[in-house]
């Protein structure tokens, strides 16, 4: 609206000073005209020729004789006053008002000023002229702005029409936290960035669902063995009566378990955070691994070559580690399992053997993918996170987990840890 406002009145503008050029010319032209129609005598008297369009140049022509009119026109008295005024001045021009504009040209003979011609012209078809156009041009800027408003309105309604559909729809994904996104099937290179940056925007929340997702199956996955202790020895209690003795071996089964259940929460909570860059600690791999064994199959025995070497990570962490590695090797192992620690590139392998049937070649990397299981028909109830688990822990302490042997004879299981 501003710039059509700004448009109007320039073109008002420019108009006004065109119409006020145009009266001079046609006054100075009017005004030699006349002048080329007056003579000179040998008695330095003025005459006036005589022309076949006498009556149109006589309107609005004044000749003097000094300061004597020899002809003027019928007009007001102002006009008349005017006019006289500006033969004693002998040359210029002046305007009256918005009505009138005059001009007065000397008349010489021989360097000597005798009289003068005075011409006028008047301003009331310019005035006129500005006045319509100012009107027309008025009219014309507001049929644009109320053509303009609905055209301009739909326009942009139909450019913001993707926007608003791309903003409903992503609204919708974030809902589910589905895996949908737009892509680049756009073409505008606007809506192309809109669309990246939704995508953008959608990997993120996917990401934080993704996380709290795993760390809610984590949690479950991990508290689920001390919890099922805490039920057991519970139910054992309130079964039927016991000794003074039972009941101490009750509570402190009960106390050990709630222990090691705070001790997993901790570790995981912790390695959940976003600015987790590994607990600083260190811990003995003997320990870790009785901590990590206390629900072992007492039939399967474990060896523990060289216990003393030490790990660069916190205990609790270290343990979070090994425990699901060392629950699959005691399910699938059918005699003994041995741990295996030696320092070498700057790191502590440890390696997990145990003699049971491996673990197929193909599915070498896919162990390690949450919620994977090699046959849901085994019998074994878990949830396949703990590998993933365990090489998310040891990632996070710049470690890692990994396969190195999967032969029918047995599966090894390494552990790749900072040294203390």
């Amino acid at each position: 609206m501003l710039w059509v406002a700004a448009l109007t009145a320039g073109f008002n503008a420019y108009f006004h000073d065109h119409l006020a050029g145009q009266a001079s010319e046609v006054l100075h032209a009017r005004a030699e005209a006349a002048a080329a129609t007056v003579e000179v005598t040998a008695a330095h008297r003025i005459l006036v020729r005589e022309t076949a369009d006498d009556s149109v140049l006589d309107q609005g022509i004044w000749v003097y004789q000094g300061d004597r009119a020899v002809e003027r026109p019928v007009g007001s008295t102002q006009l008349q006053a005017r006019a006289d005024a500006l033969a004693v001045k002998g040359s210029g021009s002046v305007r009256l008002g918005s009505g009138s504009l005059m001009q007065a040209l000397p008349v010489v003979d021989h360097g000597t000023r005798l009289g003068s011609v005075v011409a006028a012209v008047s301003l009331v078809p310019y005035r006129h002229a500005e006045q319509t156009a100012l009107i027309g041009s008025a009219g014309v800027a507001v049929l644009f702005l109320l053509g303009a408003y609905p055209a301009l309105r739909l326009a942009a309604r139909r450019a913001l029409a993707p926007v608003d559909a791309m903003t409903r729809q992503a609204a919708e994904w974030s809902a589910h936290a589905g895996g949908e996104r737009f892509g680049a099937e756009y073409g505008h290179r606007e809506l192309q960035n809109l669309a990246s940056t939704l995508d953008n925007v959608l990997d993120r929340l996917s990401a934080v669902v993704r996380h709290e997702q795993q760390l809610s199956a984590e949690l479950s996955h991990e508290l689920r063995t001390p919890l099922s202790r805490i039920v057991a020895e519970t139910d054992v209690l309130l079964s039927r009566p016991h000794t003074a003795e039972q009941q101490q071996r009750a509570h402190a089964g009960i106390h050990d378990s709630s222990v090691h259940m705070a001790r997993i929460l901790d570790t995981l909570l912790a390695t959940a955070r976003s600015d987790f860059a590994g607990p600083i600690g260190q811990c003995a791999i003997g320990p870790v691994i009785e901590h990590a064994t206390h629900s072992g199959n007492a039939a399967i025995s474990i060896h523990v070559e060289d216990p003393h070497v030490l790990l660069g990570v916190d205990e609790a962490v270290a343990e979070r580690i090994f425990a699901p590695i060392l629950a699959n090797a005691f399910r699938f192992a059918e005699h003994d399992i041995r741990v295996t620690a030696r320092h070498t590139a700057g790191q502590v392998w440890v390696d997990v053997a145990d003699d049971g049937p491996g673990i197929p070649v193909e599915f070498v990397e896919d162990v390690f993918r949450p919620g994977f299981r090699t046959d849901r028909r085994d019998g074994h109830f878990g949830a396949g996170l703990g590998l993933s688990l365990a090489r998310r822990l040891a990632r996070s302490s710049d470690g890692d987990v990994l396969i190195v042997a999967a032969a029918r004879t047995g599966a090894t299981v390494r552990v790749c840890l900072p040294p203390a």
